[in-house]
């Protein structure tokens, strides 16, 4: 358990939070959410005692019983499966107990260490490590690879399998989803929900929350609030908290301004002393309500094309890869016309990347075809792009390269500022910049262009949940093609009607949706995890009988399905409906005023409102019904 006792922090002259109060119970699942900068990380930090509390006390678990993902994986040459078991302290401890025995050659402690370590279960252990790495999207030889022998980002998936390795009460994640393809985030959900310590997850991927969370921790107004349910149930509730804060900031602003006109008027006047002095201290006592300060909610817009042909990119018998005789991808077949809004799946490694580069031409074909369409104008985001920004140039620097000579530097000031670059942000250096900045001065001299195929390979790495919505709001309104590689599924969603599967060193089409693909990786994960040890004899698999079957699972399932994901639809609308006019009613309710008008109104107001909430509780429980109907559907599947 970790309790936080009025607690609170300062960096350097700021204040991050005062007065924080909050109590986890075991095996919650808590997502800390809020702004760049608004302390969530110096809460970890505060929590493992890497700094101090400016006042208040936070009581938590032993160190030896928290986990937390390093910030830097050490330069190692054990091979990695032997890291990653070293951050499973008991097990550690054991050995090095059975060691010190042997050494100083005490048959009782030698046996009393044999005991100990069987009782800890070192296979058991060892094939957890393993479950891990494979969920994590390691291949079954990467465990005997030097851990120096990775990239920065296996080597964060390492940091973070060894911080879920750890025996621990509370488990603290940083991000986690980061550096991970869409297969392992939806493997690390299904990790998390079954595990049994703490958890307190800092992320900006909002469906990751909605899957995982049981509640909210939201750094607000120089302190932290606690809101029960995952990260949707948060902006409702929270949106209709602000709503009814500014409600009663404006009833205390009509009662206080009518008690102080009265003791204006009348205080020094005897007839009316008393009466005067009566609501001096009514005013006293009334409570004030701060109002609500608006907040602006960033958006920008992707400029739109100017000319949008019908065919964009038309790819036949193409091969990718960087070598001829080792091509990632083969016998690639596609088209990308106007309008098309296409989502790319598959685990990192698999070619995603390596086909977009393809497609747009930066790399060449090792073999086929590809045309494009006459006047395609491509936007390209990847993240090593980042790292092609000049460091000692400023934003309006950048976009003067590329806009046309006559351009005023107040219009291109004007534009940078839409992407949050104003006055002298503009003209700032790069260098600097934090990751989330770079990525939205990139995506402005995209936008610049007015392409009319936008062209996105994880562009949410380095965002923050605002800046996220503010992408997913302007690929809605942009009227060219899209063709996005992202593990955020909540961007995929909101942005794709078509989704390409990579995978096995081909590209298709894939039928189903996101949800269908979750379960697929799951029981993909499961059945690899379920095999017994390879023989080192290789198994034959019949291709095409493995992929008829699966289509034909398919269909079965989205046959059982439809009709009950029709009806959640059409729940779900009502529900909204339902919510939004309950929402209406509280505002209404909660205004003093209103129970001074007419009753007949009040009363009806009243008994709508206990009906509204009736309504809600039936639909509520029928949603449930369906979800686990669907969840029986496809627990029943056999895919593999």
């Amino acid at each position: 358990m970790l309790r936080l006792q009025n607690v609170s922090l300062v960096r350097g002259v700021r204040v991050l939070y005062k007065n924080v109060n909050l109590t986890t119970s075991d095996g919650e699942i808590i997502g800390l959410v809020g702004p760049n900068g608004s302390g969530k990380s110096t809460l970890f930090a505060a929590i493992l005692g890497e700094l101090s509390t400016e006042d208040g006390d936070i009581l938590a678990p032993p160190l030896n019983r928290i986990s937390h993902v390093a910030q830097r994986v050490v330069e190692t040459d054990l091979p990695a499966l032997e890291y990653i078991l070293e951050g499973h302290a008991p097990l550690m401890e054991a050995k090095a107990e059975l060691k010190r025995a042997e050494e100083a050659g005490d048959d009782m402690a030698y046996a009393q260490a044999v005991a100990h370590l069987a009782e800890i279960n070192e296979g058991a252990v060892v094939a957890k490590a393993e479950e891990i790495l494979y969920g994590l999207g390691f291949k079954p030889n990467d465990s005997s690879r030097q851990v120096s022998e990775f990239s920065g980002g296996w080597r964060n998936r390492i940091a973070l399998a060894r911080a879920l390795m750890r025996p621990a009460d509370l488990l603290l994640l940083d991000e986690p989803t980061n550096h991970l393809d869409i297969d392992s985030v939806i493997w690390l959900e299904s990790f998390l929900k079954q595990q049994e310590a703490t958890v307190i997850v800092i992320s900006h991927d909002r469906e990751f929350l909605d899957r995982i969370a049981k509640s909210i921790w939201s750094v607000e107004d120089n302190t932290i609030n606690r809101y029960g349910g995952n990260y949707s149930q948060f902006e409702v509730t929270r949106a209709q908290k602000l709503a009814l804060q500014q409600a009663a900031a404006k009833a205390y602003e009509r009662a206080a301004s009518h008690l102080q006109a009265y003791i204006d008027r009348f205080r020094y006047k005897a007839t009316k002393a008393r009466q005067a002095q009566s609501r001096i201290k009514m005013l006293e006592k009334l409570q004030s309500v701060e109002p609500v300060l608006a907040k602006n909610e960033w958006r920008f817009s992707f400029l739109q094309p100017e000319k949008v042909p019908q065919h964009l990119i038309t790819a036949e018998g193409v091969a990718c890869g960087y070598e001829p005789d080792h091509p990632i991808l083969t016998q690639v077949k596609c088209n990308i016309s106007a309008g098309a809004r296409i989502g790319i799946l598959g685990v990192n490694g698999a070619g995603k990347s390596t086909l977009v580069k393809t497609l747009i031409g930066e790399l060449e074909p090792l073999a086929g075809e590809i045309r494009y369409g006459q006047g395609l104008e491509i936007g390209y985001f990847a993240q090593h792009q980042l790292n092609d920004l000049r460091d000692d140039e400023s934003p309006l620097q950048h976009l003067t390269r590329i806009a046309p000579p006559n351009m005023r530097e107040l219009d291109l000031r004007n534009f940078l500022g839409k992407f949050r670059f104003s006055g002298d942000q503009a003209l700032a250096p790069v260098g600097p910049m934090s990751g989330g900045e770079k990525a939205r001065l990139s995506l402005a001299l995209i936008a610049w262009n007015k392409p009319n195929l936008l062209v996105l390979d994880e562009p949410t790495n380095h965002l923050d949940m605002e800046t996220r919505e503010a992408l997913t709001v302007a690929l809605s309104s942009y009227e060219g093609a899209v063709l996005l590689v992202s593990h955020d599924r909540h961007l995929l969603r909101a942005s794709c009607d078509e989704l390409w599967l990579v995978r096995d060193g081909k590209l298709s089409e894939f039928d189903g949706d996101l949800d269908e693909y979750a379960e697929i990786v799951l029981k993909d994960k499961k059945a690899r995890n379920a095999a017994p040890e390879d023989s080192g004899a290789p198994v034959p698999v019949n291709r095409k009988e493995q992929r008829r079957n699966e289509a034909q699972e398919r269909a079965r399932i989205s046959a059982l399905s439809k009709p009950l994901k029709k009806e959640l639809s059409k729940i779900e609308k009502e529900l909204d409906l339902a919510n939004k006019e309950k929402s209406a009613l509280d505002l209404k309710l909660a205004d003093t005023d209103f129970y001074q008008g007419n009753q007949d109104e009040v009363a009806e107001a009243l008994k709508r409102h206990g009906e509204l909430s009736s309504k809600i509780d039936e639909l509520e429980g029928r949603w449930l019904e369906i979800s686990e109907e669907l969840q029986n559907i496809s627990s029943s599947s056999d895919l593999s």
